[in-house]
């Protein structure tokens, strides 16, 4: 049978079943998801006596009998009747067997799981813990000051505090969520904060205190293994010091919460003790013990100055869960309290004083008549008591563990996003460099094409003067050519011209000492002929004088020659400068993609 339906259509009677009753309703609609509804035949047994179920079972509809180990009816519950509110036979192992008389409706529950809901219930107060007065700023001072920590050992006081580690927070940064896994203790160095709970999903948030330097919180869920009941929230950036849930437990929560046996709680109650049922109202009017003080786990903050300071208090819940926080709260406090191991419902028959009403206070004698077998039955539960601690030591134990490996996967992500943001910074850093090495690759291609367009017109000029060296060579040599057969006609004509002088000349001398007469000299040589030798003596100079004149000239056209092959040896140099300079840039751009692969790795 699908228990949400059945719930649905029968709320009210849900509603009237005690614990479920104390339960918000965000609360029981999560424990209603959980709970197993059952059809049970005519003759059919819900338990048998002395099982360990760990169920806590209500009727719903139809008739069950209790039975006794003499296979009796101890007693008979009826749907709908004051019993059948209650939780059916539920000390643990089961004292009674239940038969079901005819067709009947349980609805079963995981008594664990309960328990845990009714610890966890948002109605309880918020986790926060006062440390003293907001003007002081020494956390640690505050600490010290603490009534918990007052009564520490120093080597426990000492340990606790190198464990507590700093952590920084920003404004709007949430410390805990609601309903989380409870892995850490705070208390605030510096810094204000909210804490707000809501009352279901979607409903508005609820202030329920502001923090401040001094306070702390997040004690609760670790306490009593349940998850958080509140979330709080920095209105400012500060600091706070954090204190992992394996150091909780080991250096503070077993110096502040202490266990004793029955026996031992019984001792300290006829020595002046009060026991202390932190159940809600409706479970502690089922059974409790006697002279016991009744105040809720939910309203054990609102009611604490009713609480005899001096007096000693011994705190009890059904399994002990509540009593758990209870003792932390009243020890964080300064009260002096301890709580009865295992709870109430793990007491043996007949040691106890608990006053019950139904088959638990009409039957005592036959409670005595199977002590034996309970006392064999109890060795066994002392065995497993003293297992379970050892396995709940190894879960807290690889509880600190995980919170440990947690809070070094949370190192090893800050590591990695600082890389991330190193790779960024490295990235835009070489994106700048390539854009820079880009606008030089551009700069430098730029200047190569105008050294190279330098470079033609140089080749040009070049050229040109090469040309105009040669066409000057080849006038120059035509001339020296045209001069030089000039200057050998006319030395010819001049060396004709001194010959006939000679001649003269001879015959003049010869006219002189009368070898000769100045007729035959007159028929030698006629006056013309000493003109045109006359005026071969004026252009043999003039044939001179030119011939000097074009070997000055010559001799300027071979220094210009000579200039001009000096400056096309400078024109050289400096192409193979050119040259150079462009091979070596040439090679430099052939190293860039090569230093920006260096730069990417």
């Amino acid at each position: 049978m699908h228990a949400a339906k059945l719930i649905s259509e029968n709320r009210k009677l849900f509603h009237e079943l005690v614990p479920l009753n104390s339960l918000s309703a965000e609360r029981f609609r999560e424990l209603s998801e959980k709970i197993v509804i059952e059809e049970v035949k005519a003759g059919g047994y819900l338990f048998r006596k002395g099982d360990r179920d760990n169920q806590t079972i209500f009727l719903l509809e139809g008739t069950i009998n209790l039975i006794d180990g003499f296979r009796k009816v101890a007693a008979e519950i009826r749907a709908g009747s004051e019993q059948s509110r209650h939780p059916i036979s539920n000390l643990q192992p089961r004292q009674f067997a239940a038969r079901a008389v005819n067709r009947s409706i349980i609805a079963r529950v995981d008594s664990g799981l309960l328990d845990v809901f009714l610890t966890w219930d948002p109605s309880n107060t918020a986790e926060v813990v006062d440390i003293g007065s907001a003007d002081n700023t020494d956390w640690m001072t505050r600490i010290l000051q603490s009534e918990a920590f007052v009564r520490l050992p120093p080597s426990k006081l000492q340990a606790l505090l190198m464990k507590f580690k700093p952590v920084e927070v920003k404004k709007g940064q949430t410390i805990i969520a609601q309903g989380a896994e409870g892995n850490h203790f705070y208390t605030i160095h510096e810094g204000h904060c909210a804490v707000t709970r809501r009352s279901g999903p979607g409903a508005p948030e609820q202030l329920l205190a502001e923090l401040s330097s001094g306070d702390s919180f997040g004690e609760e869920s670790l306490v009593s293994e349940s998850r958080r009941n509140a979330s709080v929230t920095m209105l400012t950036d500060g600091l706070l010091m954090s204190l992992a849930k394996q150091d909780f437990v080991d250096l503070l929560k077993t110096q502040l919460v202490k266990y004793v046996a029955y026996s031992e709680a019984k001792r300290l109650v006829d020595e002046g003790a009060v026991w202390l049922d932190v159940r809600t109202p409706d479970e502690y009017e089922r059974g409790s013990f006697e002279d016991s003080v009744n105040i809720p786990l939910s309203t054990l903050r609102g009611e604490m100055p009713e609480l005899v300071f001096n007096a000693k208090y011994v705190i009890c819940c059904d399994t002990g869960s509540r009593s758990d926080s209870a003792a932390f709260v009243l020890s964080h406090k300064g009260f002096d309290v301890c709580v009865l191991s295992g709870g109430i419902v793990n007491l043996p028959l007949g040691k106890d004083d608990a006053s019950e009403s139904g088959p638990a206070s009409e039957h005592g004698p036959m409670y005595a008549q199977v002590q034996q077998q309970l006392d064999e039955v109890l060795a066994e539960l002392e065995l497993e008591r003293h297992e379970r601690r050892k396995s709940e030591q190894q879960l807290m134990q690889v509880r600190g563990e995980l919170a440990e490996s947690g809070e070094k996967l949370g190192e090893y992500y800050r590591r990695v996003s600082a890389l991330e943001d190193e790779r960024e910074r490295i990235v835009t850093r070489f994106e700048a460099l390539q854009e820079k090495q880009v606008e030089q690759l551009q700069t430098l291609s730029e200047e190569l094409e105008q050294e190279k367009q330098q470079a033609h017109q140089l080749r040009k000029s070049i050229s040109a003067l090469q040309g105009e060296c040669s066409v000057l060579h080849k006038e120059l040599g035509i001339e020296q050519e045209q001069s030089e057969a000039q200057h050998l006609q006319m030395q010819q004509q001049l060396d004709v011209a001194l010959a006939r002088a000679a001649t003269v000349e001879l015959c003049r001398q010869q006219s002189q000492t009368g070898d000769i007469t100045p007729q035959e000299i007159g028929g030698s040589v006629s006056q013309d002929s000493a003109q045109m030798i006359v005026s071969l003596q004026v252009e043999l100079q003039s044939a001179r004088e030119e011939a000097a004149r074009l070997r000055q000239l010559l001799k300027g056209a071979s220094e210009e020659n000579m200039q001009l092959g000096g400056h096309f040896q400078q024109m050289t140099h400096v192409l193979d400068a050119m040259r150079d300079s462009v091979n070596a840039l040439s090679v430099s751009l052939t190293h860039v993609p090569a230093e920006g692969r260096e730069l990417e790795e």
